[in-house]
């Protein structure tokens, strides 16, 4: 008899051992699966101070992204006139010219603290985890690694994998634009 109690104490010994191997697997998996999500990246306590010193031409690029209904609707336009105003790109302009910087950051202020643009942020960060890494990049003009999918297959890249492609899409298609109007600058000036 004590062979088998030592034969059971060596079983349930190596079945510890291998149970443990299963549950460390389980855990790198999931720290594999865990990156960061857009809101936590682009609070207003760091945005904000970017809006705050930032150029005027900035700005106006952020502004352009905006819906012009916000641009008129900070001009205090009367609900009476917003019937026969049309948010056509050239009220959208003249609404962009028309405002001060100041009003134009406060402007995006507000946008940057709304619940809505967290709610946006949260909801991009899901369709990102959840497969949609290849249309939303495409759709965005962002390039991300390997088109967004698994290398070696036609399935997208998806939890903390893809936000993290993302981001480095999006860092990388930052550099290669500020590095192109490096390069336009210096043709404007020779």
């Amino acid at each position: 008899m004590p062979s088998t109690d030592a034969a059971t104490a060596v079983q349930n010994f190596l079945r510890s051992m291998q149970g443990n191997q299963v549950l460390q697997n389980q855990q790198a998996q999931t720290q594999a699966r865990l990156f960061t999500t857009l809101p936590d990246l682009l609070p207003p306590s760091t945005t904000i101070p970017v809006i705050d010193s930032a150029t005027a031409p900035f700005i106006d690029k952020l502004l352009s992204q905006l819906p012009p209904e916000l641009l008129l609707l900070a001009q205090q336009i009367d609900d009476d006139d917003d019937a026969s105003i049309e948010a056509s790109s050239e009220n959208h302009r003249a609404a962009m010219e028309a405002l001060s910087l100041d009003q134009k950051k406060d402007i995006v202020k507000k946008v940057l603290r709304s619940p809505q643009f967290v709610q946006s942020l949260s909801s991009l960060t899901q369709a990102i985890r959840d497969g949609g890494l290849p249309s939303i990049s495409d759709a965005l003009g962002i390039e991300v690694e390997n088109g967004g999918f698994i290398k070696r297959g036609g399935v997208p890249m998806g939890q903390g994998e893809a936000v993290e492609k993302f981001l480095e899409g999006i860092r990388r298609t930052v550099e290669k634009d500020m590095q192109r109007e490096n390069e336009e600058g210096k043709m404007d000036t020779d």
